[in-house]
């Protein structure tokens, strides 16, 4: 480990932060493998992870885009002057309105693209207007015309964070080993030996028309381009470098399109799942599987870590009953005790041969003893309807609103006096406290959730979090913006819902919100959780350092909602059961 952490310092489309799971099991890096190049530096996502995680002797990255080059040159050489001028931008643009807001950010994209045309040398005033526009601009894109102009419209962020300065001043720090140049892939055959570890994360191939997004820059990278690229990984693996590239799978749209596996039919073709993310649709960033082409014998089986829907499946539970799920006497208890004087009042009506006097005689000295009666025919409501031929009744048993009569003949015709005439019991509070064990016991399909939520919550403080400092419940979306300077408008519709999590846990590196859920029955609830949270794991994607988790279980997913817990399974990497719980799943993967 390298002590300070690192992050990218842009939103890049095609970034793969969300993928650094599946690509480090690739990392070679020994006492030999001590060199790393990337040629298509982008986002340098991977790149930050491996100088997070390893010292090198060496390391190159390079990329055609110019401007991007230029900000990874100025953070590493002038990032203080870079942090000033950020800090101008984000204090001015910050306290405007939303139209003032647009004003100012094409002021400062037409400005970039003045120096962009006249090849202006301001390279920090250049870097510091290209991270305002990503931090500004729509989905975080760059995206240029054929004349090489920026020209992506502004997004709608509520407070963006234009200016990390931590962060940029700590890549400084660690851009001091890297050589950064400017160029195609191919300058960087004389810095790669056997000793090096190569990454190729180049331009993707369209999967059709309407997917086409390599307007990185003013050149093209198509099919001839992609085949160049694949004799020069070619000519690598002769020289004895590690070698691993990622590209779009075509099998997506046309299962008997082998343009890939044709290119690199000699080497380990791995398919993996990532998110489509920057469709302008939303409902159209569902998964789609990525290639990932390595030449690492030793490495061929580093990607069978998958989980499989069905194994995991079969684990889950029919129920969630702990010694505390059947009956809450605690409550019962209470309620009972609550009434306890009234009910010994009315003890005496037990047995009674005057009853209906001796009632009204009770109620007129004691009317505070009304309050009892919904509970003897088990209802908890102060206000009872009734109707006959007589007509229909509101009776208020919190105050009068009948005469002391009209209570007789409730209590006749519902039975409850002859209840008490009959000597059918003999104390009320007995008689009550077993009526509210009854109520207790038929809620119990309503605290299954409960339940999930506490056995969660029990597994969580077994991880060593403790609650309001690194753990809290009932969060909402809002308080965690406010809390720790997130943009979560992704995933509230811009500020327009205001979503509340079961658990949020905090640490150094992440934030993670986790909802619960356990279903005892079947029909349409757990299927309408399912598409929600799919939903939720497709927004989280474009949200930065937060991690959506999901426990679930229960046998009523298994009458009803099955495939649709599926489709959330295949999107969502982070879904769990009891049996993960079980088996420390919460210090695997929180950290």
């Amino acid at each position: 480990m390298t002590g300070t952490k690192v992050k990218p310092f842009l939103k890049w489309a095609g970034g793969k932060g969300q993928l650094i799971d599946k690509i480090e099991k690739f990392y070679p890096f020994d006492n030999k493998i001590n060199k790393y190049a990337e040629p298509f530096i982008g986002g340098g996502a991977v790149l930050f992870d491996i100088l997070n995680k390893f010292e090198l002797e060496k390391i190159y990255i390079s990329d055609v885009n110019i401007e991007l080059l230029n900000c990874y040159k100025v953070i590493k050489e002038k990032v203080q002057k870079l942090v000033d001028k950020l800090k101008v931008f984000e204090n001015e643009f910050l306290v405007k309105d939303k139209e003032d807001r647009k004003i100012y950010y094409y002021e400062k994209r037409e400005q970039f693209n003045k120096l962009k045309l006249e090849n202006n040398s301001e390279e920090v005033k250049r870097a510091a207007l290209m991270i305002f526009l990503n931090r500004t601009c729509f989905n975080g894109l760059y995206r240029v015309n054929k004349k090489g102009l920026f020209n992506v419209p502004m997004g709608d962020y509520k407070n963006p964070k234009i200016c990390d300065e931590e962060n940029l001043i700590n890549i400084s720090k660690k851009l001091k080993n890297v050589d950064i140049i400017y160029g195609d892939y191919k300058k960087s055959y004389d810095f790669i030996d056997k000793n090096t570890f190569v990454y190729f994360d180049p331009p993707y191939r369209p999967l059709n028309q309407t997917s086409s997004f390599t307007s990185y820059t003013e050149y093209t990278f198509e099919d001839k381009e992609q085949i160049e690229l694949s004799e020069y990984f070619k000519l690598l693996n002769k020289k004895g470098a590690k070698l691993l590239l990622s590209n779009s799978d075509p099998k997506n749209e046309n299962i008997e399109d082998n343009f890939f596996d044709d290119l690199y039919k000699e080497f380990d073709i791995n398919r993996i799942e990532a998110s489509r993310v920057i469709n302008s649709d939303g409902g159209k960033r569902g998964k789609i599987t990525e290639i990932l082409v390595n030449n690492m014998e030793e490495v061929k089986e580093a990607m069978t870590g998958k989980r499989d829907f069905n194994d995991w499946f079969k684990n889950f539970r029919d129920s969630i009953a702990g010694y505390g799920y059947y009956t809450d006497f605690e409550k019962v208890f209470k309620n009972a005790n609550d009434i306890k004087i009234e009910l010994n009042i009315l003890n005496s009506l037990i047995g009674s041969k005057n009853i209906k006097e001796d009632f009204e005689n009770i109620i007129e000295e004691y009317p505070k003893t009304l309050k009892c009666i919904p509970i003897l025919l088990a209802v908890r409501k102060k206000e009872m309807y009734v109707i006959d031929i007589d007509g229909e009744y509101i009776y208020s048993f919190k105050k009068r609103n009948y005469p002391t009569e009209q209570y007789s003949e409730f209590m006749e015709k519902t039975g409850l006096f002859k209840l008490l005439k009959n000597h059918i019991i003999n104390n009320l509070f007995d008689y009550v406290t077993g009526v509210e064990t009854g109520l207790d016991s038929n809620s119990r399909k309503n605290r299954t959730g409960d339940a999930m939520e506490d056995l969660v919550e029990s597994f969580i403080q077994k991880a060593g979090f403790e609650k309001n400092k690194n753990y809290f419940k009932q969060m909402r979306i809002s308080n965690i913006e406010s809390k720790w300077k997130v943009d979560l408008s992704a995933i509230s519709n811009m500020g327009k819902t205001e979503k509340k999590f079961d658990f949020v846990i905090k640490t150094n590196k992440q934030i993670y919100v986790i909802e619960t859920n356990f279903y005892t029955s079947g029909g349409s609830k757990p299927v309408e959780t399912a598409r929600s949270y799919k939903t939720i794991t497709n927004e989280m994607n474009a949200v930065e350092g937060v991690t959506f988790v999901w426990f679930t279980d229960g046998h009523g997913w298994k009458k009803s909602g099955k495939n649709n817990l599926e489709e959330t399974f295949d999107v969502l990497e982070n879904i769990y059961n009891i049996n993960d719980l079980e088996n420390g799943i919460i210090t695997k993967i929180i950290k």
